[in-house]
């Protein structure tokens, strides 16, 4: 098992000064932030892209506009990559049933897909807000029956992920997946589940400290019920007015009569209501900069995005905007941990490695990735709340040692192998013959966007052992057999670990 060579640098060990490689241009450490936070991750092609734009605040007006990016032929290509996911969902329920493609097969699909466009894509921002909304608004890949309708659930969050909050509420908590796995499908005339109509309150919109009461849940439920999937057959959802419950509702100074049988507009009215409650701009506000800025981002910060979301009308982009131009996210560069599996797109971003259209044979790259960040499937966290965005929760032991297991596959082009293209490790030289500490300088700005520090060197030379001064070339050793190593130790250290 391969381990760290960062973490065996020996205290008593001389230091050794940086000798720069001017020759790699690097980001500010303006561009170099908003790639790390609002992307995902720094790399060249992001960094050249960015430049091409005019800079940071260009670039970041160009990736708010999805749709005028240049998308790479790659990202192009995914949908044919995986055919299973244009299935319809009665077609996939009988794949389940006849043990053709199992829901926990399916449920790794959609996240071989996901994070494929992550890795290849060069909308970045829109990798990265799909990936908060389907973590704020989450449904769990792989839950019983939901899993049907998740393919369909995803394009619902990439529709909306740089639009409106109100439009993607409503969109997101009718669209059958939720239903399936909040269990308003299984709501009744007069005994609605509760379950949908808590959780809309307590995760999705105004959270625990709005002072909603057991009796405002069940109006709720109330409100939402009606709403139901066709399952075990088409798994469409639709509007039937014979589950839905009547009379008064009353919820956050919501209320209605709610006298009909066909409550579907009370629904989306309620669904508006709650999306522009100033609870909820500060439920938004709060998680956008914990996901951003830090872990305990400051009352004054929160207060200014949730003032922005409110008068904007719940304009994600100018929520966004707001929070990039504001001081505290400027003075938070790294200090957040990236996840394990934000970890493993950057890491194949920066390395350049090319995948190609899985084959059917064991071991194809694009099937798995799933496995290779050492953690649990994308989007499998089994409780509806998403998985936390918390640095405690990806600074463990374990995951730490996942990370560098995962480093090592990569950087030696060890696995995954079929399917894949790794980058010759003589093509990171940058000239014939160079210095090895001026080597390792030009490595880290490829890898980190920035230059190296005494302490990189330092466990550079302990690590392949190797003077600074020594004479590097397409023959030497760490250029060839033991350029993994070397490479390891940027990929192993915080530098690259957090953004």
């Amino acid at each position: 098992m391969a381990t760290s060579p960062v973490a065996r640098v020996a205290l008593r060990a001389p230091s050794y000064q940086v000798n720069p490689y001017r020759g790699t241009a690097i980001p500010t450490r303006a561009e170099l932030h908003l790639m790390n936070r609002l992307g995902v991750g720094y790399s060249r092609a992001t960094f050249l892209q960015l430049r091409r734009a005019g800079g940071a605040e260009a670039w970041l007006r160009q990736q708010m506009r999805p749709g005028t990016v240049a998308e790479s032929d790659k990202a192009k290509a995914l949908a044919d990559w995986f055919p299973d996911l244009r299935d319809s969902p009665a077609r996939k329920w009988e794949k389940h049933i006849s043990k053709t493609r199992p829901a926990w097969e399916h449920a790794r699909i959609v996240g071989n897909h996901t994070m494929m466009r992550r890795m290849y894509s060069n909308r970045v921002l829109l990798e990265t807000m799909v990936d908060f909304w389907s973590n704020h608004l989450h449904v769990k890949v792989n839950a019983d029956l939901a899993w049907v309708q998740r393919t369909g659930y995803d394009a619902v969050i990439r529709k909306h992920a740089l639009g409106r909050f109100d439009d993607m509420l409503v969109a997101a908590t009718l669209h059958p997946a939720m239903l399936l796995f909040l269990d308003n499908w299984r709501s009744v005339k007069d005994a609605p589940n509760e379950n949908h109509g808590r959780e809309l309150l307590e995760l999705h919109t105004v959270g625990r400290t709005s002072g909603y009461t057991e009796e405002m849940v069940k109006d709720s439920a109330k409100i939402l019920s009606g709403y139901t999937v066709d399952v075990y057959a088409s798994w469409n959802g639709y509007y039937d007015s014979r589950k839905h419950t009547t009379g008064p509702v009353q919820v956050l100074g919501f209320s209605a009569a709610n006298g009909s049988a066909d409550g579907s507009a009370l629904a989306r009215d309620y669904l508006h209501y709650l999306a522009h409650h100033p609870a909820t701009a500060r439920t938004i506000a709060r998680k956008l900069a914990v996901r951003f800025v830090s872990d305990a981002p400051s009352d004054a910060l929160v207060d200014e995005l949730a003032g922005v979301f409110r008068r904007s009308g719940t304009d994600i982009k100018k929520t966004l905007a707001a929070l990039v131009a504001h001081r505290e996210f400027k003075a938070s560069r790294g200090r957040k941990v990236r996840t394990p599996i934000d970890d493993m797109v950057h890491t194949v971003r920066v390395l350049g490695v090319s995948a190609q259209k899985p084959s059917g044979r064991e071991g194809s790259f694009a099937d798995a990735i799933s496995w290779l960040h050492q953690g649990d499937l994308l989007y499998s966290w089994p409780r509806p709340d998403g998985p936390p965005d918390l640095n405690a929760s990806w600074a463990s032991a374990s995951r730490m040692l996942g990370s560098f297991r995962m480093h090592w596959h990569l950087a030696g082009g060890y696995w995954p192998d079929v399917d894949v293209t790794y980058r010759r490790t003589t093509s990171w030289l940058p000239q014939r013959r160079i210095r090895f500490d001026q080597y390792v300088d030009h490595l880290c700005r490829m890898i980190h966007g920035k230059g190296s520090t005494s302490l990189l060197l330092k466990a550079a030379v302990q690590a392949v052992d190797v003077r600074p001064g020594e004479i590097v070339t397409k023959d030497h050793a760490v250029a060839t057999w033991r350029f993994n190593r070397l490479v390891c130790v940027l990929l192993d250290s915080p530098e690259h670990m957090t953004r």
